[in-house]
């Protein structure tokens, strides 16, 4: 991975949230599937990297 991107984990442990709970509400959100034991990773800026920040947020306002 690169410095252009970031994963779930990353995205995650960086504001406190529980990587399962961000997985699972990625899911809920019918994010793109991965690959079986493969992180999301995204570019940073891209749509699928606002998307995900969209789905974190929201984890923060239940």
């Amino acid at each position: 991975m690169s410095r252009f991107h970031k994963t779930v984990g990353d995205m995650a442990l960086e504001v406190g949230i529980d990587l399962a709970v961000f997985q699972t509400a990625l899911r809920r959100a019918k994010f793109p599937p991965r690959k079986v034991k493969q992180d999301w990773e995204v570019k940073i800026g891209s749509d699928d990297y606002s998307a995900m920040r969209s789905v974190l947020v929201t984890l923060f306002r239940r």
